[in-house]
């Protein structure tokens, strides 16, 4: 009753199996063995490099993080400023952790791959609908923040398309 066989009906090991993109998004087994296309691992070094670098900044220049997002601080109260670049710099840990853990990932359990991309799509564009639904004021033009994030979101989307993407001579 309370556990799923791979003889009862319902959702089941042999029905991930039979569809390949699901079967790479869930091993069976979540071991260092990688099993899309070379380049979809690769691409996210450099996308999880920058984020963790952009983590950091966050933590020990918040103001200079916002100042790239375009948030006008001069018009914060001296509470609010205080306020502003604390969650800037929480904001940063979080990120941070995740992006150790993606890397500790990208490491250890490289069949997780396909999982921390799209993870990752998902949190970016988690990102971009609670920041359309809470607008924040910005100054006069485009932030060169939004221009980073829309390139690492271009890896990432890239870097997942080819991590489905099963490979010749790939381990079942």
């Amino acid at each position: 009753m309370g556990c799923v066989t791979e003889t009862e009906p319902g959702l089941s090991l042999n029905v991930l199996r039979k569809f390949k993109m699901l079967s790479l998004l869930f091993p069976r087994v979540i071991d260092n063995t990688y099993r899309g296309q070379r380049l979809g691992y690769w691409l996210l070094a450099p996308v999880l490099f920058l984020k963790i670098g952009i983590a950091l900044a966050s933590i020990f220049n918040p103001r200079g993080a916002n100042q790239a997002d375009a948030i006008d601080l001069s018009s914060f109260s001296t509470v609010a400023l205080r306020e502003e670049v604390t969650t800037t710099a929480l904001l940063g840990l979080l990120h941070l952790a995740i992006g150790l853990f993606c890397v500790l990932a990208m490491v250890r359990y490289r069949a997780m791959t396909q999982l921390i991309c799209l993870w990752l799509i998902a949190e970016f564009l988690g990102r971009r609908v609670v920041l359309s639904v809470y607008t924040i004021d910005r100054v006069d033009g485009p932030s060169s923040g939004s221009y980073v994030n829309l390139a690492l979101a271009g890896l990432l989307a890239t870097g997942f398309a080819l991590s489905l993407w099963r490979r010749r001579g790939a381990p079942q």
